[in-house]
């Protein structure tokens, strides 16, 4: 079975989209000393090292220089505290999230999965999360009636043509369950239908970044309440101005 192998692809334009919503979503989410469950579809590897040629030349590496005026985001000072000489490491959503629940002295229940067995040995001893090996839409299904609410990320690879339908399902349950979702996908591909929910897009090239073959990428929010959403309203806008204007 042939899986989807995001080495080459770390830290692109679209991770930092995606990873910037996550966190801001996480950071107002999760309260200190309260306990949080965070679940991810399909998560890959704990961490990449950043080489080159590599897509996050396009991405991370084009806000590197500016990362000053970038700091107060929570995404970007836990990329700087791990990279103090430069770009050479990115982690994974589950582990940006697990850093953010440190900083917030939040108790957190990671459950992720992924069906890559390259995947699952690379989590092998990991502490504060529990993987899963299979398939992320149904596992992740299973554990939304047995926990308590959350945050969910669904990001699944599109290499299979049933993976936006698939994700689209999980999201309006997650959300009718009260999860708060996140589903990323790139603006070429099909769109998740309207209703109750906010989609927050991102311009590669308006914005100074390269994202290769693709214009932009998009997340979808569902289950926010008015504070989230106006938390993810304000600081997006504000990375964008920043990023466009650098």
């Amino acid at each position: 079975m042939h899986h989807y192998d995001h080495r080459g692809h770390a830290g692109n334009a679209g991770d930092v989209w995606k990873h910037l919503l996550l966190l801001e979503a996480a950071s107002c989410l999760f309260i200190p000393d309260r306990s949080f469950v965070y679940a991810e579809s399909h998560v890959g590897r704990p961490e990449y090292a950043l080489c080159t040629p590599g897509d996050w030349v396009g991405g991370i590496g084009k806000l590197w220089p500016i990362l000053p005026k970038l700091k107060n985001f929570c995404y970007f000072d836990i990329l700087v505290e791990m990279n103090p000489t430069g770009p050479k490491r990115y982690p994974g959503s589950a582990v940006l999230v697990l850093e953010t629940a440190k900083r917030r002295k939040t108790d957190l229940q990671s459950e992720i999965w992924d069906a890559d067995p390259g995947v699952a040995a690379a989590w092998q001893g990991f502490s504060g999360v529990c993987f899963h090996m299979g398939d992320g839409f149904s596992g992740v299904e299973s554990l939304l009636e047995l926990s308590p609410p959350g945050l969910l990320l669904i990001d699944p690879p599109y290499i299979d043509p049933s993976d936006m339908r698939r994700a689209e399902k999980l999201l309006f349950i997650a959300r009718d369950l009260g999860w708060v979702v996140l589903l990323w996908y790139m603006m070429e591909t099909e769109t998740v239908p309207n209703g109750r929910l906010e989609k927050f897009e991102l311009n590669f090239a308006k914005c100074g970044l390269d994202g290769g073959r693709w214009k932009g990428c998009v997340v979808a929010v569902a289950g926010a309440d008015d504070e989230l959403l106006c938390h993810l309203l304000v600081q997006s806008d504000r990375f964008i101005d920043i990023i466009s204007n650098r």
